[in-house]
């Protein structure tokens, strides 16, 4: 059942086009594609250093350059991480769930004048 799950989730982003490949690895707990809000919520099996180095590596693979990391909270290690890549910008939160869980969002946004 997970593998005709991920087949699907790997086709609907290949359909409707996504902004990189995502550490597969991962429970979805909110997705929203309208653009007014995060693009997807949920969780990771692993602690936060380990989470932080998978999206930095997707994101580098699909040329997306860093730009900084906003610190937001000490205790759950909660940071955002700003990405840009063309016209495009990309916002991904990290924090601690638990040891070995990490949560995450990450959204996009183009910028003004930009298709």
């Amino acid at each position: 059942m997970k593998t005709a799950a991920r087949l699907t989730f790997a086709a609907m982003w290949l359909l409707f086009g996504g902004a990189f490949t995502l550490p597969v690895e991962r429970k979805v707990g909110y997705a929203d594609a309208s653009g007014k809000s995060w693009r997807e919520e949920g969780e990771l099996r692993v602690s936060v250093v380990a989470a932080r180095q998978m999206w930095e590596l997707a994101l580098r693979r699909e040329g997306w350059r860093f730009v900084r990391t906003i610190p937001l909270d000490s205790v759950t290690h909660r940071h955002l991480e700003v990405w840009e890549r063309g016209g495009a910008t990309l916002m991904l939160c990290l924090w601690s769930i638990a040891p070995g869980v990490s949560g995450y969002m990450w959204g996009t946004m183009e910028k003004e004048g930009q298709p």
